[in-house]
C-alpha cells in the first residue's frame, strides 16, 4: 500500500521540482512534446532551402533562460497540379497568452518566413504550443490533401546571453563600389558612414584592387583566393569549376553554420556560388533593406553557434534609382532629361553629357551607396543590440567599381582601368585594433583574412594573404576581364598605387597582346598619359602577366552554364547581352 501511494507523491513532487538549468539552443525537434511522444518532423523543402520541420501540432514543456529568444519559419510544400488549398494558420502560444498569430496563403508564400520572438516576463518555464492548421477563408478546417505540407522549421529557443561567445563572419561585399566614392578614402559627399565605422574601429586598406571589373570572377576569387582563370569563372558562359575548395567549404568542415543572401545572377547557384553553403538564397535585383532583413532574421537563428554569413548588396549597381531620401544628400534639383536606366544613358554619346548631367548621374549612384550604407548601419546596429559584435569579424568590400567618363565610357566590365578595379577593403574584429595598411591589398586577401581569424589553414593554393599578418613586401596585383568591347581578353598587372601599371589586350586567336597600355601611377593615377618604361622592363613585366595568365588556364575548362531564357532577358536588361 506504501508503495502503491508512494508513486503518485514522487510524481508530484517532481512536477513541483524546479526545472532544469537552461541548456540552448534548444531545438525543440530533438526533444519530446509535453504529452511524452516524439513530435511529427521531417524534411521540408520550400524554395530550394531544405530544413527540419515540425509538421503537425505540438507543444512543449521547457526552462527559459534569463533572455529567451524562440525562432522558427513557417512554410509550405504542395506538390498538387492544382492550387493548394485553403490557409494555413499557424498559431504559437505560451500557456494562454499568444506569442504569434499568421495566416498564410499557399499560393503566394514562396520559402521560408524567418520569425524572432524574445520571451521575456514569462517566468522561469512556460508551456510552448504550435498550432498548425489549414482552414478555410472563414477559418473553418479544410482537408489536408497528402501532396501538402504545413510546416514550422527548426523552432529553437536561445538564450540571447550566448549570443557573441562563439565567432561569427559576416563578409559584406557590395556591388560596384568605387573606392573613391567612400568617405574612409577621401570622399567628401556623406555616401558611407556607417561602412567608415567600419574601418574605423578595425583595418582600412588604402589600396586595395579586385581582379576584375564584373561581378562573377570577383567574387569567385573572394571565396577561393584564386585568380578568375585558377577558379573557372572567366565569362557568362562558365561558372565555378569547383576543383578547389573554397572559404565557406573549409567553415562548414569546421562546424560553421554557412549562409548566403545575394542579389545577382553571378552570385547564385546558377554559376555555382553555392559550394560550401548549408543555403545560398539568391534573388535578382533583391534591394538592400531586404538583404538586411534576412540577415538579422538569419542571425537571430544562428547567433549562438559560430556562423558565416556572406551578404551580396547590389544596389549601387545599375539602374541607379536611389530612394528619394538618400538622393537628397546629393542632389536638391535637376533639369535634364538623363535617367539612371542604363538603356538611357549608356546608349547616348558622351559628347552630349554636359557638366550637370555627369554630376546627376553620379548623385543617383550616391545615393544608391547612401540607401546601402544606411541599411549596412541597421545591420550593425542589430549586431550590437544582440551581443553578436563581441565575437564577430565584419569584413566589407566590393567586387569592382564604375565608370563615369573616365575614359570615355560609362559602366564597368569592358575596361580594367583604375575606377573599376580599385574597392574598399575594410575589416573590424574583437580585439583588433585599428590602422591603415598601406600597401597593395587584393579580394584574394579576403579568404585568407578570414580563416586566419577563425584559427583554421589556408586554402591550398591561395594567392592572397591574411591582412592579419605582415604581408610580403612587394606583391604583384593581376586581373582580367572578357566583357570587351573590341573582343579582346585584357589583363592588368600592377605594382601599385605608386608604382607601374600595364594594361594588355590579347587577340582571341593568338593570345598575344594585340595591344598594350602603360602607366606609371606614381605620376598619373588617372591613366590619363601613357608612359612607357626601358624596353628591358616593358619586356619582364609583360612576360611575368602573360605567364601568370597562361599559368592559370593549365586546368580544364570549367563546366559551361546554361541559361534560361528568362535569365538571359534579365541579363540583357542590364547590359550583360547587347544583341537580340
Amino acid at each position: 500500500m506504501r508503495g502503491r501511494l508512494l508513486l503518485p507523491l514522487l510524481g508530484l513532487l517532481a512536477s513541483c521540482s524546479p526545472p532544469a538549468p537552461f541548456q540552448g539552443p534548444l531545438r525543440l525537434l530533438e526533444h519530446t512534446t509535453a504529452d511524452g511522444a516524439a513530435p511529427r518532423a521531417g524534411r521540408l523543402t520550400a524554395a530550394g532551402d531544405s530544413r527540419a520541420a515540425l509538421l503537425e501540432s505540438a507543444r512543449w514543456r521547457v526552462a527559459l533562460p534569463a533572455r529567451p529568444l524562440l525562432t522558427f519559419a513557417p512554410a509550405i510544400a504542395w506538390a498538387g497540379a492544382e492550387e493548394a488549398p485553403g490557409w494555413f494558420d499557424l498559431t504559437v502560444r505560451a500557456g494562454d497568452a499568444v506569442l504569434y498569430r499568421d495566416r498564410l496563403n499557399p499560393r503566394a508564400l514562396g520559402g521560408f518566413r524567418e520569425v524572432s520572438l524574445p520571451l521575456e516576463g514569462l517566468g522561469r518555464e512556460t508551456l510552448l504550443d504550435f498550432s498548425l492548421a489549414l482552414n478555410d477563408r472563414e477559418g473553418r478546417p479544410v482537408e489536408r490533401p497528402g501532396e501538402l505540407l504545413l510546416g514550422v522549421a527548426e523552432p529553437t529557443l536561445h538564450d540571447l546571453a550566448d549570443y557573441g561567445a562563439k565567432k561569427g563572419i559576416v563578409l559584406i561585399s557590395v556591388d560596384t563600389l568605387r573606392r573613391d566614392h567612400v568617405g574612409l578614402y577621401g570622399y567628401a559627399p556623406p555616401t558611407t558612414p556607417s561602412i567608415d565605422s567600419i574601418g574605423r574601429a578595425g583595418i582600412t586598406c588604402d589600396d586595395a584592387v579586385s581582379t576584375s571589373s564584373w561581378t562573377l570572377p570577383a567574387h569567385l576569387s573572394m571565396l577561393t583566393s584564386l585568380d578568375p582563370g585558377q577558379h573557372g569563372g572567366t565569362d557568362m558562359d562558365h561558372g565555378f569549376d569547383g576543383r578547389a575548395p573554397t572559404l565557406p567549404d573549409r567553415l562548414r568542415d569546421a562546424g560553421y553554420a554557412t549562409q548566403a543572401v545575394t542579389s545577382h545572377l553571378y552570385v547564385s547557384p546558377v554559376y555555382g556560388l553555392e559550394h560550401g553553403f548549408d543555403h545560398l538564397d539568391f534573388r535578382q535585383d533583391r534591394k538592400a533593406g531586404e538583404v538586411v532583413d534576412r540577415a538579422i532574421a538569419l542571425l537571430d537563428r544562428l547567433g549562438d553557434e559560430p556562423f558565416f554569413l556572406l551578404l551580396h548588396f547590389y544596389d549601387p549597381h545599375w539602374h541607379y534609382d536611389p530612394p528619394a531620401e538618400a538622393l537628397a544628400h546629393f542632389e536638391s534639383e535637376y533639369a535634364g532629361d538623363v535617367t539612371g536606366l542604363w538603356q538611357d544613358f549608356s546608349r547616348r554619346d558622351p559628347a552630349s553629357f554636359s557638366e550637370a548631367d555627369l554630376r546627376h548621374l553620379r548623385a543617383l549612384y550616391d545615393g544608391e551607396i547612401r540607401y546601402t550604407d544606411d541599411q549596412i548601419g541597421r545591420l550593425l546596429e542589430h549586431l550590437e543590440e544582440r551581443g553578436l559584435d563581441r565575437g564577430t569579424l565584419v569584413l566589407l568590400t566590393s567586387d569592382h567599381g564604375e565608370e563615369f567618363l573616365e575614359h570615355g565610357a560609362f559602366e564597368h566590365q569592358r575596361t580594367l582601368y583604375e575606377e573599376v578595379i580599385r574597392v574598399p577593403l575594410v575589416v573590424r574584429a574583437p580585439g583588433l585594433a585599428p590602422r591603415r595598411i598601406t600597401q597593395q591589398t587584393s579580394v584574394l586577401d579576403v579568404a585568407p583574412t578570414i580563416l586566419d581569424w577563425a584559427g583554421l589553414p589556408p586554402l591550398p593554393e591561395a594567392r592572397g594573404h591574411s591582412l592579419l599578418r605582415d604581408l610580403p613586401a612587394e606583391r604583384l596585383a593581376f586581373g582580367e576581364t572578357d566583357h570587351t568591347n573590341d573582343g579582346t581578353r585584357k589583363l592588368f598587372l600592377r605594382a601599385g598605387a605608386g608604382d607601374l601599371k600595364t594594361i594588355l589586350s590579347l587577340d582571341p586567336a593568338s593570345g598575344e597582346p594585340a595591344a598594350e597600355e602603360w602607366y606609371d601611377l606614381s605620376t598619373d593615377p588617372s591613366e590619363r598619359h601613357g608612359a612607357l618604361p626601358p624596353p628591358e622592363v616593358v619586356e619582364a613585366i609583360r612576360r611575368q602577366a602573360l605567364q601568370r595568365w597562361t599559368g592559370n588556364r593549365e586546368r580544364p575548362e570549367a563546366p559551361g552554364v546554361s541559361l534560361s531564357p528568362e535569365q538571359i532577358e534579365s541579363l540583357r536588361a542590364l547590359g550583360y547581352f547587347t544583341t537580340p
